[in-house]
């Protein structure tokens, strides 16, 4: 994704916020929305970087540490997306099938530990 097409950008941005949204698995979305599984993790993982760079930028007034790691991160990606933190009760969880968990405030981390076994095997499966 070297040129930036900000119409490009737009539209992931939303089709990002809608999945997001929905409630439905990446996989399931796509499907439903006929949008490819590989472009839309493309995108995620891209403007997450974007995004990063510019608050890096903003906050720093460089972002050469930032694209250095980002850089390092597509060379040996992790099989997890970052966990980000959407509002003080909850976070989401992007298990690499596309699973989304999102956890409340105070659950019980044996129970996610079991749900995170289960998808794992999942996987293997």
């Amino acid at each position: 994704m070297s040129r930036r097409s900000p119409e490009k950008e737009a539209y992931w941005r939303k089709t990002l916020r809608r999945q997001g949204r929905s409630g439905l698995s990446v996989r399931q979305f796509c499907k439903d929305h006929a949008v490819s599984e590989a472009s839309f993790f493309s995108w995620k993982r891209e403007i997450a970087i974007r995004d990063r760079q510019a608050t890096d930028t903003s906050e720093n007034g460089s972002s050469s540490s930032r694209v250095k790691q980002a850089v390092a991160q597509q060379v040996n990606p992790s099989p997890f997306i970052p966990l980000r933190l959407i509002s003080t009760s909850t976070m989401e969880l992007v298990h690499p099938r596309g699973h989304v968990l999102r956890i409340p405030a105070g659950f019980d981390g044996d129970c996610l530990q079991q749900v995170l076994q289960l998808l794992d095997r999942e996987m293997g499966g």
